[in-house]
């Protein structure tokens, strides 16, 4: 008897393996999203838009030749919340959407603005598809369906090259953020960090490939309180230790821009100490190494004097862009550095009648001291620069 269940056990085995799974599902049944878009709604909450791929490529070929890519479609609905809202986009397609290729979520301006982010999160994180480890954004100046829905020439998909280029970007230039949802939520629910997420927008000045990030999105309570550029969101990330490379231009004798140092890595830590009073103190501690990038002056950067004269330049103004962007978010009463964070992990007594009023109170008052530790590692492949050459040569 025993034998013979075996058997009828195996054999059922052997059906399933070879028939497939009764549960699954064929690709011409899927929708897979690769990107989704929340929005204010005209006549609801929340407007969501999800961008979807073709898992194949259903062209007909001759010849051997590789058939022409089938560009990403979307779809939009109208909900209470982000749940019904996808929900509804259901009586639009005919086929089940999947989230688990998604690599991108973004969020409109003026949603951020006026509802804030807090609430978008909830059915996200409870979808057990979609992945907390996508790359988050905000519209700048839009919204976030007409973000995925401009063409690109060189990515198959809007969502493939906002991935990219806020990646990018923040390695190469040093003024956005790379934020994965998961990062965003952990800023939210902590009570000593605020979030910050990278802006991309509409560029009208280019007829192919508009798309370019642009600015950082800080947030207080859940809601878009001011956007950092340029040096602001560098300074930003001067404290965190994100700067992984950027040229920082610097004056020399009274001549504006005229030296150019290439960062090529960066470091930070936090440290927090309370005071007699009870107030905290933050010491933020820079390490950057960088090269000598290019000289439009005629000097020596062999000279020793010279070299550690252009080393104390860059320190000075690593710690001034960093310096000033701490005292611009205390104004604006925002911790987006998680010093906060920092004194709950140090003082976890004191911290317990700090974080009642954090941002209000004790962050916009307390003092951070600023140290930058700053090495030019070498002065490229040229010792002497084209101006100097050109003078000593007559």
């Amino acid at each position: 008897m025993a034998r013979r269940l075996a058997g009828l056990w195996l054999s059922m085995v052997m059906i399933v393996l070879i028939t497939g799974c009764w549960d699954s599902k064929e690709l011409t049944d899927i929708g897979f999203v690769v990107a989704m878009a929340i929005d204010k709604g005209e006549k609801k909450n929340i407007r969501v838009t999800v961008q979807i791929v073709n898992p194949a490529n259903n062209s007909s070929t001759q010849g051997g030749s590789s058939p022409a890519p089938i560009p990403p479609t979307t779809y939009s609905a109208e909900g209470n919340n982000v749940f019904e809202a996808t929900r509804v986009l259901s009586k639009k397609l005919s086929r089940e959407l999947h989230y688990g290729h998604a690599v991108v979520l973004l969020v409109g301006e003026e949603l951020a603005t006026t509802q804030g982010i807090k609430k978008i999160f909830d059915g996200i994180e409870r979808d057990s598809e979609f992945r907390p480890s996508a790359t988050m954004v905000i519209a700048r100046g839009t919204t976030g369906e007409e973000i995925i829905k401009q063409p690109t020439s060189i990515d198959n998909s809007p969502a493939i090259k906002i991935k990219k280029m806020v990646s990018d970007t923040e390695k190469a230039w040093g003024e956005n953020i790379d934020e994965k949802i998961y990062q965003v939520i952990q800023a939210i629910v902590s009570s000593g960090k605020e979030p910050t997420i990278t802006g991309v927008q509409i560029d009208s000045s280019n007829k192919e490939d508009k798309l370019m990030a642009n600015g950082i999105a800080t947030f207080k309570d859940g809601k878009l309180l001011k956007w950092l550029d340029g040096k602001e969101g560098r300074g930003f990330l001067w404290v965190l230790g994100r700067v992984r490379s950027t040229l920082l231009t610097m004056d020399w004798n009274g001549q504006s821009h005229t030296i150019g140092i290439e960062n090529i890595r960066t470091k930070s830590s936090f440290h927090s100490s309370i005071d007699k009073s009870g107030t905290p103190m933050i010491e933020v501690k820079i390490g950057v190494d960088a090269n000598i990038g290019e000289v439009d002056v005629p000097i020596d950067v062999t000279n020793p004097k010279v070299f550690l004269q252009i080393e104390r330049l860059y320190t000075q103004a690593v710690h001034d862009e960093a310096l000033a962007t701490i005292k611009l978010m205390q104004q604006q009463k925002s911790d987006i550095f998680g010093f906060g964070e920092v004194v709950h992990r140090d003082h976890p007594k004191q911290w317990r009648t700090l974080k009642r009023d954090w941002n209000e109170v004790t962050f916009p008052m307390i003092e951070v001291k600023v140290k930058v530790e700053a090495y030019l590692r070498n002065t490229g492949l040229r010792n002497r620069t084209i101006l100097e050459s050109i003078e000593i040569g007559g």
